[in-house]
């Protein structure tokens, strides 16, 4: 008969288990340079359209990029999974959001403790994640706000409680739900459970990651992407598309070769289109200009940044889409609207910069703009991402305990072949 193991006998074994995890996290850091904070780098979907951008309903700005689901059999989670993401979304979850958005009362302040009760403790609820704060409307209340997370539970089938996070400025808001006959979508029951959990749940990576970091029991499998500068291959047709669709007229305007590239000036507003796959744009100091939100409200500086996206990238990304990462006011009092790149739901950190576009307004006008352009193909490969316990060893090993981890494509622009890989997530 074996001898039962001792209580301190099972504590070293663990430590020693912990140490080996540690050690094999430190290697692979060397080996693959993981843990690149994702915002260091940089400043910080509708199917139908080359980006993830303003709808016409009380959400803006894109499609979430993790689901979760608490339904009557247990609980289901996708995420770095954006068809099946899209599909549930687009099947019955869009509806169910953008509709508490419209019913619920006036939100009051609530804590993270209390939705992670309305977690732990209820039985029926479904939780979006957008990656980054988007904005909404309610028509109840009269009220607008931002979110990157939301939490709707229901008693009885119903719909009762909206709670949302805003990640920006760190806040909880809980309200009530005013709809007493909105229900959850059939579709949630037919959901097969598949073992999804938070972070916070999870004894042993509790105190490591950050509360709401999504675990599933097998680690991500991400497709491996090719990345090629689109402007490699333009022609003469392609440059005149791209002057139309911004609006610059070729017989008024002046055309010259520079070092890096073309450059297209009509008046005082200046385009240059670089060899190494930017588009870049920077409007006369003064006149009227070119291109011009309906006000001065984010959503609508939103909406013309992603106008003016649609006539640059127009044929030219591939599997990639865009989305609204952040929109923040300067010292000067200008907005900058900053774009990212995603690619299967997971975010690209692109270059030096990070991003993929940015935009500059002042007022209701748009005086520069630089857009990096990137084709991306799917490749018949997929790269099983490293299990999030060892990554997060790697991470606490790095001093990064308590922070979000997730995977992201990391696009130097020379590289053939772009795959996933796990980073830490600063907040915005």
């Amino acid at each position: 008969m074996r001898r039962k193991l001792s209580r301190r006998e099972i504590d070293r074994l663990e430590n020693l288990l912990i140490l080996l995890l540690v050690c094999l996290a430190l290697f692979l850091i060397h080996r693959t340079g993981m843990f690149q904070s994702v915002t260091e780098q940089g400043s910080g979907t509708g199917d139908e359209s080359l980006f993830a951008g303003v709808q016409d309903t009380a959400l803006s700005r894109g499609t979430p990029v993790r689901l979760m689901v608490q339904n009557g059999t247990g609980r289901y989670g996708v995420q770095y999974d954006q068809t099946t993401v899209n599909r549930l979304y687009h099947d019955g979850l869009n509806d169910l959001l953008t509709q508490s958005l419209d019913t619920m009362a006036s939100p009051q302040a609530s804590s993270r403790e209390a939705w992670e009760r309305a977690v732990s403790q209820g039985s029926s609820w479904v939780y979006y994640d957008f990656l980054y704060n988007v904005s909404f409307t309610s028509q109840s209340s009269r009220g607008e706000g931002e979110a990157r997370s939301f939490l709707i539970t229901a008693r009885n089938g119903r719909a009762d409680a909206l709670y949302y996070y805003n990640e920006e400025t760190g806040d909880y808001y809980m309200a009530q739900l005013r709809e007493a006959s909105l229900v959850l979508p059939a579709l949630l029951e037919d959901l097969v459970p598949n073992g999804g959990q938070f972070a916070f749940e999870n004894s042993s990576l509790a105190d490591t990651l950050a509360p709401y970091m999504m675990l599933l029991p097998q680690p991500p499998l991400c497709p491996v992407y090719t990345g090629a500068n689109p402007l490699d291959d333009w022609d003469t047709a392609d440059q005149e598309a791209l002057l139309e669709a911004l609006d610059f007229n070729p017989r008024a305007s002046a055309v010259y070769e520079a070092v890096d590239g073309t450059v297209i000036q009509e008046g005082s507003d200046t385009l240059r289109i670089q060899k190494n796959g930017k588009i870049t744009f920077h409007a006369a100091e003064s006149g009227q200009a070119r291109f011009q939100a309906l006000s001065a409200r984010e959503k609508d500086l939103q909406i013309k940044a992603e106008e003016i996206l649609d006539g640059v990238t127009a044929g030219h990304l591939g599997e990639g889409t865009m989305f609204c990462q952040s929109i923040e006011t300067q010292e000067d009092g200008s907005v900058a609207l900053v774009f990212c790149y995603l690619l299967n739901g997971t975010q690209v950190q692109l270059w030096e910069e990070g991003w993929s576009a940015r935009f500059l307004f002042e007022g209701s006008d748009c005086t520069a703009f630089s857009v990096c352009l990137r084709e991306y193909t799917l490749t018949e490969r997929s790269q099983q991402a490293l299990p999030e316990r060892q990554a997060a060893a790697a991470a606490v090993a790095m001093g990064q305990t308590g922070k979000e981890l997730q995977l992201c494509y990391l696009d130097n622009g020379t590289t053939p072949e772009i795959a996933a890989d796990w980073t830490v997530r600063e907040r915005t």
